[in-house]
């Protein structure tokens, strides 16, 4: 592989200075104020891969976290840096962090290129003859598009180089069969409430997430009321802890950015910067976007955030927009696949499903109210717009369960024309369950009659009109805060 001399030098500079300087600032991107970040579910699975690598040979040594902007894969990435650094006494010369974004910023390069320039002058070594270990950590990989490609490579070509490529949701698209025998994925998604309170607080109660799939999928209310009661009775002896801490969360949570930031306005103007990134920056990795379609995009956007879910059809945003249905189709298309936004489709046959419109909801409530916020709040009724926050939360909720967890769950609309509920959820070949999620919500009628259409065994209604888990014969009472915990 061939590097002019000009790219060369720039190259090895930029490989110099990262790993000069990255372990001098290694404290300011992993602590605040001197106190360190508390760590992400997703650092200490992959911690014990690291370990096994350091003390075995392992396959474990390919991982892709796809997310988000915004997500904290960064920080994960720079936490495992200063761990092998400072609790596994690993050489700093023996651990390569680079960010695509800024490399692509600096001239076309291609992650083969730079490790292979890497080993030359660092250790004087080739891939294939590689015999020392080291940590190759790839931030914002989208930027090669061939990433997927040097992956495999360097995986075949040696067993001792430990492997992470971050980036946009997109990398779920970009690997194909043969590369995925190799690789594992883990879907970096924003932030529930539990482990919201874990980053913020170091508040854990790990066993209320098995036991609330517990309650949604098997409908077993027995434990996720016994841990409901444990953390009811404990949250408020957090420090800081305030009433108004679930609803900002629901306003302005589900990223890091949301801990620091005592003034909610500058938060929403973040989230809202996520977004036009996003739009500006990742949708170019996916496919090519002119600049019309990226300015129809935030309009899209925008448009959708000022929405009732379902409200809407690809054909009524062409109108809007004054584009062409095809152009609507594109952009929803390449949205999805950065998963800011997400779809749902109605319950029932494929054809059914193919010929209905789709229901779509954003990546986080959060992102959603930061829009509307910027638009100035079009919702008269606070309880209306309250309601279509939590159903937005809660749709992301299955969304996020369904792509970063090992179940095989579908998540779909409910079309029926009266007494509709607001999602069907399955989990492979079982039985549907219905789903009602409102403010002050608690009529069985809506939720029985789907029940009755659906044959369902229980129904589940989501509503602040309870506060702690019911069970009323064969249909769930669950608070917002409660399932948010999931």
């Amino acid at each position: 592989m061939i590097i002019l001399l000009e790219n060369k030098e720039i190259l090895i500079n930029f490989i110099n200075n990262e790993i000069s300087t990255i372990p001098i600032s290694l404290n300011d991107k992993i602590s605040r104020n001197n106190n360190k970040f508390l760590h992400r579910d997703e650092f200490f699975e992959i911690k014990n891969l690291i370990d096994d690598f350091i003390e075995n040979e392992t396959y474990n040594r390919y991982l892709v976290l796809p997310g988000l902007r915004g997500v904290g894969k960064t920080t994960i990435l720079y936490q495992l840096y200063d761990y092998l650094l400072k609790e596994k006494d690993i050489s700093q010369n023996q651990i390569l962090y680079l960010s695509c974004e800024n490399l692509n910023e600096r001239f076309k390069f291609k992650i083969l290129e730079v490790l292979e320039c890497f080993l030359k002058y660092h250790h004087n070594s080739t891939l294939r003859t590689l015999d020392k270990k080291i940590f190759l950590f790839i931030d914002e990989s989208q930027y090669d598009y061939n990433w997927a490609l040097s992956g495999k490579i360097i995986y075949d070509s040696s067993n001792k180089i430990f492997m992470i490529f971050t980036g946009s949701s997109a990398l779920n698209l970009e690997y194909n069969a043969d590369s995925a025998r190799r690789l594992l994925k883990r879907n970096v998604t924003p932030l529930n409430f539990r482990q919201y309170l874990m980053l913020k607080y170091n508040f854990s109660h790990e066993k209320i997430s098995d036991a609330l799939t517990d309650l949604i999928f098997k409908g077993e209310v027995e434990k996720a009321m016994e841990y409901e009661r444990e953390i009811n009775s404990s949250i408020y002896n957090i420090e800081g802890f305030s009433d108004n801490e679930w609803n900002d969360f629901l306003h302005y949570g589900g990223f890091p950015l949301s801990f620091y930031e005592k003034n909610l306005n500058y938060t929403s103007s973040r989230l809202k910067d996520i977004v036009r990134k996003v739009v500006m920056s990742d949708m170019n990795t996916i496919g090519s976007i002119s600049s019309e379609s990226q300015i129809n995009t935030i309009r899209l956007l925008n448009f959708l955030a000022l929405q009732k879910p379902g409200d809407v059809s690809q054909n009524k945003i062409a109108n809007y927009l004054d584009t062409s249905s095809s152009n609507i189709k594109n952009i929803l298309d390449v949205l999805e696949k950065t998963h800011l936004l997400f779809h749902t489709e109605p319950y029932g046959s494929s054809s059914k499903r193919s010929k209905k419109s789709w229901n779509y909801y954003f990546a986080t409530s959060s992102l959603r109210h930061s829009l509307v916020m910027d638009l100035g709040n079009a919702f008269r009724d606070s309880n209306a717009y309250r309601g279509i926050l939590l159903e937005n939360f809660v749709a992301s909720s299955f969304f996020n369960l369904a792509i970063g967890g090992n179940r095989q769950l579908s998540l779909f609309y409910d079309d029926n024309e009266k007494r509709n509920v607001d999602f069907i959820i399955q989990e492979g070949f079982d039985n549907p369950i219905p789903i009602e999620v409102g403010i002050g919500k608690k009529n069985k009628k809506q939720i029985k009659n789907a029940m009755n259409r659906y044959d369902s065994d229980y129904g589940i209604v989501i509503s602040n009109s309870t506060m702690s888990i019911e069970k009323d014969e064969d249909v769930i009472f669950i608070s917002p805060r409660t399932f948010s915990f999931m």
